[in-house]
């Protein structure tokens, strides 16, 4: 084997740990995809959630006080469910 093929031999076993890490790269794309995908639709179930909560306290505030007896509320009551922080969880 001459020196110039001693060279190329060389190079080529640096390149092949080098593909395989490309190759096993390349292949966990397709699970990053579907984890952004599962995040993106986290966040949008987390969107509609506000919403939704939102809503409920804009409805409630627009009752007056004989649908708020006939839903079981007073004025007051209504007041503070309007009032809740938008993050806690204890909305049912």
């Amino acid at each position: 084997m001459t020196m110039h093929h001693a060279r190329i031999a060389q190079i080529e076993d640096r390149r092949a740990p080098r593909i395989g890490r490309l190759r096993e790269r390349a292949e966990a794309l397709p699970s990053l995809a579907d984890a952004g995908r599962a995040m993106a639709s986290a966040l949008l179930v987390l969107a509609q959630t506000f919403e939704r909560r939102r809503k409920m306290r804009r409805d409630l505030l627009s009752l007056n006080a004989d649908q708020l007896k006939d839903v079981g509320l007073t004025r007051d009551e209504a007041l503070r469910a309007a009032e809740r922080i938008e993050w806690r969880g204890d909305w049912t």
